[in-house]
């Protein structure tokens, strides 16, 4: 008896443990792993097509997106919901928005040999896509697709641009960043039918994801894109080759960066056999920047104690060293006389810097330029950012250290290197490091990591020295090479610079690149801006004017 009784209780437990096992598989199956279950088994069932990569958006300071910020609308085709496969199929589609001829062949070629769903055409108006919407016919949907780029989308350089054949970032914040912005799973339009092909009732089409996908994340820049737009507009009308770029000396933050000739990241191809480089972002890329090197000159000087400001130099027009003549960039007007340091630089006075270069030496030249970030590339780490070109001071031979004083021979530095070296001089000797990607956030905004804290600062020249440096940029503006440069009302300072080729135009002239850099107001300065324009000549006529022109427009905003 007492055996029975054991028995019947170990087969009791047996059968309550096996029970439990069994719910806790059942609970497993419907409740934790349900869903996925329920997508894995209803995709047997789904016709899709992707609409929209999966990729983070790219906002500009104010979280106001520069990419993604239209759509447009597509028609697509479901071949296993269409019965008559003739072209009585497109009849009633055709005759909304008239499908060109070889439109509907192409259509019906493909209607009656694939299963799969593709896309008849694109660029429909919204109000035509409701309406063929509302026909519901079988088949046949209208759908919103994201354009990640539209028409004259801004900061083209900036953003730069994906593969959409595999959703990689190919140039700029989209290369740089693309991990971060880079989704694993599409988004889908999708017909969910029955074994007969037919429509389940109650679900219809349905925009959706058919897996669990990683996140993407939003990218969050320095750029205003109120004064990127103004910035752009003013080189539309000014720049056919050149960069702008806009910085907040205090902080390093670039408010705006643009790049011409610009290009349509939606019809890439048009572009990549052109000789004028539209793709080449010329912010980051290097250039000889003439006489704007001469405020590295001046800084060195005055740093090591080798000018005063009270100094006097005399300009004959030239200076001879070792038997080769440098000439003035007005040889033709005659001597200039006697000139202060200050005087020499509103008037951009070759011999005198030459003459103040080599009493410096090569060598306590080259170290201020390598402090200021001459020869190595910024902490923006920009998609294809140059280091420019700084000679070593023992490869210097007294012609090369001539030509180095006025920006020429082996000294290369981009756009974005001189606004740094402005935004030091504004910023009383104190060298911020440019950047441009603020913060990185989730798909709901929230905040994942936050690049504006602990940027290094340090200190090149002494508060004196970015001091007497202001005064001379004001003297460019006020009475000097760069009058066009100021701006009435608010004040303005900076340099000029032609720096020459070494190439000729059909008249025998020679081809010289245009700069202009400079700061905005003149009191307590809120933007550095730096204007290049490649082959533009001169820096005084032509960079001068856009630099005032976008000043001003800045300001007022």
């Amino acid at each position: 008896m007492a055996y029975s009784s054991r028995r019947i209780y170990r087969l009791v437990l047996f059968f309550l443990g096996l029970s439990g096992l069994l719910l806790m598989r059942l609970f497993y199956l419907q409740v934790i792993h349900g869903p996925q279950l329920a997508l894995e088994g209803l995709s047997i069932r789904v016709q899709e097509l992707p609409v929209d990569v999966a990729r983070g958006e790219i906002l500009d300071r104010n979280r106001i997106p520069l990419t993604n910020i239209s759509q447009q609308y597509s028609i697509v085709i479901f071949p296993g919901q269409i019965e008559n496969k003739t072209a009585t199929a497109f009849a009633k589609l055709d005759s909304i928005i008239g499908l060109p001829p070889e439109l509907l062949e192409s259509g019906l070629r493909r209607l009656n040999t694939t299963e799969y769903p593709f896309r008849l055409t694109n660029g429909i108006e919204s109000s035509t896509a409701k309406q063929i919407n509302d026909m519901q016919l079988p088949g046949i949907v209208a759908v919103a697709e994201k354009v990640r780029y539209g028409h004259g989308a801004l900061a083209a350089h900036v953003v730069g641009y994906i593969n959409s054949a595999d959703n990689r970032g190919v140039s700029g914040i989209e290369s740089m960043y693309d991990a971060l912005l880079r989704g694993s799973q599409p988004e889908y339009v999708a017909a969910i039918v029955d074994a007969g092909q037919q429509l389940i009732p109650g679900l219809g089409y349905k925009r959706m994801k058919l897996t669990a996908a990683d996140r993407e994340t939003n990218i969050v820049l320095t750029i205003d894109k109120q004064i990127q737009q103004h910035v752009e507009e003013i080189m539309n009308r000014t720049i056919v080759k050149g960069a702008v770029v806009v910085m907040r000396p205090s902080s390093g933050e670039i408010l705006a960066m643009a790049s011409r000739p610009t290009f349509d990241a939606n019809n890439l191809s048009q572009y990549l056999e052109q000789n004028s480089s539209p793709l080449l972002n010329r912010a980051v890329s290097s250039y000889q920047p003439g006489s704007v090197f001469k405020l590295v000159v001046a800084a060195a000087a005055l740093e090591n104690k080798t000018v005063k400001m009270d100094d006097v130099f005399f300009d004959p027009g030239y200076i001879d060293v070792n038997n080769i003549r440098f000439q003035g960039w007005d040889y033709e007007r005659g001597p200039k006389g006697r000139l202060t340091i200050t005087e020499a630089m509103a008037h951009s006075s070759n011999p005198v810097f030459i003459q103040i270069a080599l009493n410096l030496g090569a060598e306590k030249l080259i170290a201020m330029a390598q402090k200021l970030g001459y020869g190595s590339r910024t902490k923006l780490e920009f998609f294809g950012e140059s280091e420019g070109n700084l000679p070593e001071a023992d490869q210097l031979y007294p012609g090369d250290l001539a030509n180095l004083a006025i920006g020429q021979g082996f000294c290369e530095a981009t756009p974005v290197q001189l606004a740094q070296t402005v935004a030091t001089i504004v910023n009383d000797g104190i060298k911020v490091e440019p950047y441009i990607v603020s913060q990185l956030t989730s798909q709901e905004g929230v905040t994942v990591k936050n690049f504006q804290e602990s940027r290094p600062n340090v200190r090149v020249m002494s508060r004196q020295t970015a001091e007497k440096l202001r005064g001379m940029m004001g003297a460019v503006t006020q009475y000097g090479t760069g009058q066009a440069a100021y701006v009435e009302g608010f004040g303005s300072a900076g340099k000029t610079g032609s720096a020459e080729t070494g190439r000729t135009n059909k008249t025998g002239q020679g081809i010289n690149h245009a700069w202009f850099v400079g700061f905005a107001p003149l009191d307590h300065p809120k933007y550095v801006i730096v204007v290049f324009v490649e082959e533009g000549m001169s820096g005084s006529n032509v960079a001068a004017p856009i630099f005032r022109e976008i000043a001003a427009s800045i300001l007022r905003y």
